[in-house]
């Protein structure tokens, strides 16, 4: 087992940039999934222009611009502001983490204006100053894809005409409210969040741990709330729902990935002028690194797919590179004990066959597994150029085998008997 690396406890910011190994990593502030042709296009140009040319879409629906300078920052940050993706300041900033439905139908709420109206209470509250840097919100309309399978330290879930608002560790009970009521509990169970924890800030960094230590109700009590007994009718999304030409409810829309979530500026800028030419006007970002193109028809959504296709993004939900979860590892990550993104197509075979439809095989730089924190069925951890197994763990676990190159794996996986049947659900 490796040295357990230095934990951060926040995530980069456009105002609040990250020190990689390629430069500063910032971030566009994107609240809720919506993003227009026109914000697409300038992220695209600010990437060429004052980063690197490479852009990250992470696991919390965020795009990541890398390589930024010292230099270019400033410049970086005044487009970003011009598009309406910077924060007011970096405080509002780091609490304004809400991941929401990227579809909606004509039942259902308007994710991203309930995401908008729950973003403003979170920046007019002061006392949220103090929230962690990754406390995330989550907001579910019950439309497909659905968010069941996405962590969040505190859900708002449609039920009907109303909100269940829901505590990470605590999801089999809610407070049920309006629209309105349920942006206010929010709020306050956030609130109350920051008070109990407080003495206890680095071990109780999340909702969970703190469910976990003391159980909801005092939450419940230091916001003046009472729940009821919950279970979430929360669909889970599927990456065969979204990748390729689909009709989901009132919406077509086509699907696509970039291999390891990573995309080029140049690419990106190409995607808005074919989507463009559709007759769409945005893009939805999701938390499983796809982004959904709407368009008007099955047809419109097949040529933006055929398009998507050319210019090298992933549109087939069996393509056995979605299996794998990568992070940037050396050099762009100073923490990494060695590479993590070459010669990853030698696993992916490998990993789409424990995969079971999820994540098979996770290559990290650390011990710190920042692209995939759970148990997966294969994760190796970076170790001096070669790399480390682990089986049925996360990448802070003890290894099965150590000192293994890429082109080892599948020897090895076969050696130990690790088959779908032995592997949980990626």
């Amino acid at each position: 087992m490796q040295d357990a690396p230095e934990i951060k406890g926040w995530c980069p910011g456009a105002l609040t940039p990250m020190e990689s190994g390629d430069g500063l990593l910032m971030r566009a502030k994107i609240v809720g999934s919506r993003l227009s042709l026109t914000q697409l296009s300038k992220i695209a140009a600010i990437a060429l222009d004052c980063g690197n040319g490479q852009i990250d879409l992470s696991q919390r629906a965020q795009l990541q611009i890398r390589g930024v300078t010292e230099t270019t920052l400033a410049a970086a940050q005044a487009r970003l502001k011009s598009i309406g993706l910077l924060a007011p300041d970096a405080a509002t900033e780091s609490r304004l983490n809400i991941v929401a439905s990227p579809l909606a139908n004509s039942t259902s709420f308007d994710a991203n204006e309930v995401a908008a109206r729950l973003a403003r209470a979170i920046a007019e509250d002061q006392a949220l100053k103090a929230l962690p840097g990754k406390f995330l919100f989550l907001v579910d309309v019950g439309s497909a894809p659905g968010l069941r399978d996405v962590g969040a330290d505190i859900r708002l879930e449609a039920r009907g005409a109303q909100f269940a608002v829901v505590l990470d560790g605590a999801r089999d009970q809610a407070v049920i409210a309006s629209p309105a009521a349920a942006i206010d509990a929010a709020v306050a169970l956030a609130c109350a969040f920051i008070e109990l924890r407080a003495g206890r800030a680095f071990e109780l960094r999340r909702m969970r741990a703190l469910v976990d230590a003391m159980g909801a109700e005092p939450l419940l009590r230091a916001s003046g709330l009472k729940s009821e007994p919950y279970c979430s009718n929360c669909r889970q999304g599927a990456l065969s729902d979204l990748l390729g030409a689909h009709r989901i409810g009132e919406n077509f829309l086509a699907g696509l990935a970039a291999p390891f979530g990573r995309f080029l500026a140049q690419d990106f800028a190409d995607l808005a002028d074919v989507v463009s030419r559709e007759g769409a006007k945005e893009l939805r970002l999701t938390p499983w690194r796809t982004i959904l193109a709407p368009t008007r028809s099955l047809e419109q959504a097949a040529r933006v797919v055929g398009a998507a296709r050319a210019l090298g993004f992933i549109v087939d939900a069996a393509d056995a590179r979605l299996a794998v979860a990568a992070c940037p590892g050396a050099p762009e990550c100073s923490q990494a004990k060695g590479p993590t993104r070459t010669g990853l197509d030698a696993i992916a075979s490998v990993a789409k066959a424990l995969s079971r439809g999820g994540i098979g095989a996770h290559v990290s730089g650390c011990a710190k597994g920042c692209a995939k924190p759970s148990a997966t069925p294969l994760t190796l951890v970076a170790n001096g150029g070669l790399f480390d197994l682990i089986h049925n763990g996360a990448a802070s676990d003890a290894p099965a085998a150590t000192g293994l190159t890429l082109g080892e794996i599948a020897d090895v996986v076969a050696r130990h008997g690790m088959t779908e049947a032995s592997c949980p659900r990626g």
